[in-house]
């Protein structure tokens, strides 16, 4: 009897570690979510295999107001907020939750390319937008990323390091091979530094980079510093879920996001890069 005790014991532990296995391979396969902005509120909706990816916000982004300076007086009084403190701290938190080693371990252990990017474009009517960003570019002036945007067929890539660069130009290169000086389909460089202290490296680091970007890519390079708006909703929207690899988008001339990929580029996504680019063109 006691045997017979145990050996079901045994059994209905090990019943038990295969379900409990199941259960992790069917979240790892569901894993990769989709995530837009509904007013300020950010929702995720999850997509079959992570192949066909959703991304951006569900409102029609508009060019910013650009925020009022505050005095001196309103940023003493900041200081002693304690709702003012209360949003940093739950800002620095959520920043410290994905930090760097965390995205370093990441890359590590499910490397530089999670997916392969889809052969065709989201559909119009779902896809959703391209927030709107405003930042300054390597020619100064300060911009908002949708005017850059309207009209115009773009390759939107996105890095934070060199790590991110050298993905991004995997499909950069290619693109501009193909469409460099076509009228309506035009490549923009988006480089975010969200760590302080390294934002104030990459200021001084601004005139090699000049000197490292063709003059007439100035106006499409943009620079967004930790203290440009809330960088994070931004990762959140557009799935920038490691700082270390780059990322692309495809956006059509109405801002909205039809194709997108990241890591390093395959001779299949470049292929359809550069398919879905005319198609874009030829149907705007």
């Amino acid at each position: 009897m006691l045997r017979y005790f145990a050996n079901f014991q045994k059994k209905k532990k090990i019943i038990n570690f295969n379900n409990f296995k199941n259960l992790v391979n069917l979240t790892q396969k569901s894993n990769f979510t989709n995530t837009a902005c509904h007013d300020n509120k950010i929702i995720t909706t999850k997509t079959e295999n992570a192949k066909l990816r959703i991304l951006g916000v569900a409102k029609s982004p508009k060019s910013l107001i650009p925020p009022k300076k505050l005095g001196l007086s309103e940023r003493f009084s900041n200081i002693f907020s304690a709702e003012k403190n209360k949003e940093k701290r739950e800002e620095l938190l959520k920043e410290y939750k994905t930090s760097y080693w965390k995205d370093f371990n990441e890359l590590r252990t499910n490397g530089e390319k999670l997916w392969e990017a889809d052969t065709e474009l989201v559909n119009a009517e779902k896809a959703l937008y391209m927030p709107n960003i405003k930042a300054r570019t390597l020619n100064k002036p300060i911009i908002d990323t949708t005017d850059l945007l309207e009209g115009n067929v773009s390759l939107v890539s996105i890095v934070f390091n060199q790590f991110g660069e050298n993905h991004t130009q995997t499909f950069i290169n290619p693109f501009l091979q193909e469409f460099f000086n076509h009228d309506k389909i035009q490549l923009v460089q988006i480089n975010i530094e969200m760590n302080f202290v390294k934002s104030l490296l990459l200021r001084l680091l601004i005139p090699y980079i000049k000197r490292t970007i063709p003059v007439s890519q100035h106006s499409k390079y943009i620079i967004i510093f930790n203290n440009h708006g809330n960088l994070l909703d931004l990762k959140e929207a557009l799935q920038l879920n490691n700082i270390y690899r780059g990322y692309v988008f495809l956006v059509d001339s109405n801002c909205k996001i039809r194709w997108t990929s990241h890591g390093n580029a395959t001779s299949q996504e470049i292929e359809s890069m550069l398919k879905l680019t005319r198609t874009l063109n030829n149907i705007k």
